[in-house]
């Protein structure tokens, strides 16, 4: 038995036509009793009702809510703002900047988000410590670090990492690719390990990003915004089959237990590192997360600082030359906040008596 997470960037704030696509995957889970993770931009939810797109909305709060920014990459993004910031100040900018897409979802929906997703590589040391403190537990992407490939925490969340991209398979679409791929991890997970399937519903019905207009860091102003390209309507037509094809595998895998981020968090609080847990080995409360020490881990710890040597800031809207080393020398100072994120002796157990029965 083998945990799987579906979670979806909903970012598009620009293509009314986004819109469509995250519609056709909220009913498409949920006509298979699947619940599934939206990310979602603050301003893509606002236009939602700004182009009272009800439905969408309606669709969507039947999965779990969850925080994907409020502008997404509209400069500056995290490393760009806080990038030469001390570490109370990065989480304050933080803080300011993230609490109106929060604010949004919990007047949308009615209930505050579980996880933050990044978009792209845009998370810092600040961004976690920041999101911790407003109460989302998860850490999402898929670009964070290659050390580890099961849930673990970091700077007061649980990470999980992002796992096979929808996208990948419709659109270089091969018989029997996306299932021969998905078993082959499968294969490789253990009793703590979570799969997390994505995508960007956009991509669905678009040919490119909506946000090319922020490379290189460029800030024009809104009026200069534009819609992405469209795809042709039997193009969209011939992924949607093919995705329903890959939904289909999964819900007729009886070794495949679907779940959302918040229970991917219950279960893995034996000896949990939450930010709770960071503060008071260091004798701090709520409001002091600033004060945490920086110092370096060495190879015999948990995640050693050596695991951040490879990172690189590197995502469309960063500026020529940007590179973010003191966030990453932040991170460094920070490996010591990392544990394991094993799961509750019972869960373990149920999951060992069903791998005996197949």
């Amino acid at each position: 038995m083998v945990d799987v997470i579906i979670s979806f960037d909903s970012e598009d704030y620009l293509t009314p036509e986004a819109a469509d696509a995250e519609l056709w995957w909220a009913n498409e889970l949920h006509k298979r009793d699947i619940r599934g993770c939206f990310q979602l931009v603050g301003e893509m939810v606002r236009s939602l009702i700004k182009n009272q797109r009800h439905d969408v909305i309606d669709a969507i709060a039947k999965h779990e809510i969850n925080c994907h920014t409020d502008f997404h990459s509209r400069p500056p993004t995290h490393p760009q703002a806080i990038e030469h910031m001390s570490l109370t100040d990065g989480i304050s900018y933080v803080l300011q900047q993230e609490a109106p897409c929060l604010s949004t979802l919990a007047e949308t929906f009615g209930r505050w988000p579980v996880s933050y997703c990044s978009p792209g590589d845009s998370w810092t040391p600040a961004t976690l410590l920041a999101m911790a403190k407003m109460g989302l537990r998860v850490f999402c992407n898929d670009k964070f670090t290659e050390q580890l490939n099961k849930p673990y925490w970091f700077c007061g969340m649980l990470i999980a990492s992002y796992n096979l991209d929808f996208q990948d398979y419709y659109e270089d679409y091969q018989k029997g690719a996306f299932q021969a791929d998905f078993n082959a991890l499968v294969d490789q997970c253990d009793d703590d390990s979570a799969i997390i399937l994505f995508t960007h519903p956009t991509r669905l019905v678009t040919s490119d990003f909506w946000d090319k207009v922020f490379a290189g860091g460029k800030r024009p102003p809104r009026e200069e915004w534009h819609s992405a390209p469209l795809r042709e309507a039997d193009e969209i037509e011939r992924y949607k089959d093919y995705c329903r094809e890959y939904l289909d595998s999964l819900s007729n895998n009886s070794d495949i237990r679907f779940i959302d981020f918040a229970t991917l968090y219950a279960e893995r609080s034996q000896d949990k590192k939450d930010l709770d847990a960071i503060l008071q080995e260091h004798d701090l409360q709520i409001g002091q997360e600033g004060e945490l020490p920086l110092k370096l881990s060495d190879h015999n710890s948990f995640l050693p600082s050596s695991t951040f040597d490879n990172v690189v800031y590197d995502w469309l809207p960063y500026p020529e030359g940007f590179s973010g080393q003191s966030l990453i020398t932040q991170a460094k100072q920070l490996a010591w906040t990392a544990g394991p994120a094993t799961l509750k002796c019972l869960r373990q157990l149920h999951r060992r008596f069903k791998r005996l029965q197949h």
